[in-house]
């Protein structure tokens, strides 16, 4: 059974929440379920939401940008959009997921605040 938890910041630590710099997409191959959890601090405004692929990716590529580098066709997950207006937390958990990869996505509308934490846990077989 294939079981992971992996950070989906830069190995730099916490990001400001314009979120610049991507998070690490999720490959989700032999994955049955999964959960990803957030952890944000200041006073963000926006929305978070899920968005998957089934493009093939380039799962042996040396790093996780060159790993997702010929994903073109992005698609949001329905009603996996999360409005957030104050520091916090959130949580997505996924059951028999079918498609390749995952990645979060932020929208900012206003406020700033600092994405702490960002976790994928992954397990199946």
């Amino acid at each position: 059974m294939r079981v992971k938890n992996e950070n989906l910041l830069d190995d730099s630590g916490p990001v400001d929440l314009s979120l610049s710099a991507d998070l690490k997409s999720v490959w989700l191959g032999h994955i049955a379920n999964y959960s990803i959890q957030l952890q944000f601090t200041g006073a963000p405004q926006g929305n978070f939401r899920l968005q998957a692929s089934n493009d093939p990716g380039r799962i042996d590529a040396a790093s996780g940008v060159l790993q997702v580098s010929n994903i073109a066709i992005w698609t949001d997950i329905a009603d996996s959009a999360q409005t957030i207006s104050a520091a916090g937390d959130h949580m997505w958990t996924v059951e028999n997921a079918g498609y390749t990869w995952v990645r979060v996505v932020w929208t900012q509308t206003g406020g700033s605040g600092t994405l702490t934490s960002a976790r994928a846990y992954v397990k199946g077989i």
